[in-house]
């Protein structure tokens, strides 16, 4: 198991770069979130100095297959802000296409500042893991990436939880990169993807059949401060229906600050059955 930065390596070639698909992060095929934190960090390479990302737009063309992914970049403006269209592809054919905006602006505006949810502490909830094999739930090996701390664990005929907000403190093992604006916009984007599925579930009452990959992801990211090591997902899938499900989802450190703010759609698939 590679850690994030790791899993996220490029090799530079002529016309790009080369990343390597780790099949630890892995949940229907390369997790979405997966793909942008690899789009980021091909930004991360050709960047100005100084510049730091602000927002990721990304459209999910196709299921990348396992190995190798083809990473090209190019510039659309580069000055005081500076915008980037990425393609990840394979064959010859795009995967995921991005676009990224990065900033070295930091010029004075009145402050708005979120209040962080009430929730506990990492330190006072149980690992998911434990809870899942407690309860006898066989859980996809691309969480092992992770350290999970629901505040509200529930499957589908549980209680309904008292908020409908899923809350889930997250960790990524295998991490120590200092402070790296792209590195932790990396982890942000990922988690905002991540999100918003069990963000679904947390709201039903009855299981159903059927997948939902992600269709497209935007990200806004807040804060130029390290996001440090815990982090608390704050998602909210409420919309579900004609073949879709969206969700908004925030990401928070633990000292309360808001450090990344997405949404996205899912498009729903109904596994064919076999034979």
């Amino acid at each position: 198991m590679a850690g994030l930065i790791e899993a996220t390596a490029l090799t530079t070639t002529s016309d790009g770069y080369v990343a390597v698909l780790d099949p630890a992060w892995d949940i229907w095929g390369p997790a979405g979130g997966y793909l942008a934190a690899i789009s980021l960090r091909a930004v991360r390479e050709r960047a100005i100095e100084g510049h730091r990302p602000v927002t990721i737009t990304g459209q999910f063309v196709r299921v990348a297959r396992p190995g190798t992914l083809d990473v090209t970049i190019e510039p659309i403006k580069e000055s005081s802000s500076a915008l980037y269209t990425i393609t990840l592809a394979q064959d010859g054919k795009p995967v995921f296409l991005a676009q990224v905006w990065t900033t070295a602006r930091n010029d004075f505006s009145l402050p708005v500042v979120p209040v962080m949810p009430e929730v506990p502490q990492p330190a006072m909830l149980r690992d998911q893991n434990e809870i899942m094999a407690e309860r006898g739930v066989q859980q996809n090996k691309f969480w092992s990436n992770l350290e999970s701390r629901p505040v509200h664990f529930r499957l589908y005929n549980d209680p309904l939880p008292p908020v409908l907000n899923q809350y889930r403190w997250t960790r990524f093992r295998e991490w120590s990169n200092g402070e790296d604006w792209f590195y932790d916009a990396m982890r942000t984007a990922l988690l905002i993807d991540l999100g918003i599925w069990p963000g679904h579930w947390h709201q039903l009452t009855e299981t159903g059949s059927y997948l939902a990959p992600s269709l497209d992801l935007t990200v806004y990211f807040h804060n130029r401060e390290p996001a440090g090591d815990w982090l608390l997902s704050d998602a909210n899938s409420d919309v579900s229906g004609d073949g879709l499900i969206s969700g908004r989802v925030r990401i928070w450190s633990n000292d309360g600050r808001a450090l990344a703010t997405g949404s996205g759609n899912c498009l729903v698939t109904v596994p064919r059955k076999s034979g």
